[in-house]
C-alpha cells in the first residue's frame, strides 16, 4: 500500500487539490445562495412592515381609506389624500417587488380610488412595477369611466 501510495502521490495530491477547488466553489455557491434567500426574505419583512404602516394610516384616516373623492379634491385636504394614494403606491411598489402574490390585494386598494386614478395618466416617474400595475389596473377599472364629481367652481 506505501509503494501504492507513493507512486501516485502526485496525483492523489492533485485529486485533492481539485476536490478542495471544487468544495471551496460549492461553498461559494452556498453563500450566494443564502445571501440571495436573506435578503428575499428582507425584502418581503420590509414591504409587510409598510403595508402595515399603510394599514394603521388608513385606520387612522378613514376618510381617505374610503374616500368622497368630489368632497375631497376641492378640500384642504386634496393634497393630504394625494399624499395617501402615493404613499399607496409607493406601498404597492415595495410588495410587488417582493411578490407579484400581492397585486389582487393592491388592486382591491385601489379600487376605491378610481375617481382620483382613472384621469391619471403620466406613471412616467413611477418604477415599472408600479407602471405595469397601473396599466392593469386602467384597463380594468377605468374602461369606460365616467367621473361623478361635478367640474370645479371657477
Amino acid at each position: 500500500m506505501k509503494k501504492w501510495l507513493e507512486r501516485n502521490a502526485k496525483a492523489l495530491q492533485s485529486l485533492a487539490a481539485l476536490i478542495t477547488s471544487f468544495a471551496a466553489i460549492a461553498a461559494l455557491i452556498g453563500v450566494k445562495i443564502q445571501i440571495e434567500a436573506n435578503a428575499q426574505q428582507q425584502r418581503e419583512q420590509s414591504a409587510r412592515d409598510i403595508y402595515r404602516e399603510f394599514l394603521n394610516l388608513s385606520v387612522g384616516k378613514p376618510e381617505f381609506s374610503d374616500p368622497d373623492y368630489c368632497a375631497i379634491r376641492d378640500s384642504a385636504n386634496a393634497g393630504a389624500y394625494e399624499s395617501y394614494v402615493d404613499y399607496l403606491l409607493y406601498t404597492g411598489d415595495q410588495l410587488l417587488t417582493s411578490s407579484p402574490d400581492w397585486e389582487p390585494t393592491l388592486d382591491a386598494q385601489l379600487a376605491v380610488h378610481r375617481e382620483y386614478l382613472c384621469p391619471q395618466s403620466d406613471w412616467s416617474n413611477d418604477t415599472p412595477e408600479i407602471r405595469q400595475l397601473m396599466t392593469r389596473f386602467k384597463a380594468k377599472h377605468c374602461q369606460g369611466f365616467q367621473s361623478a364629481c361635478q367640474p370645479a367652481a371657477p
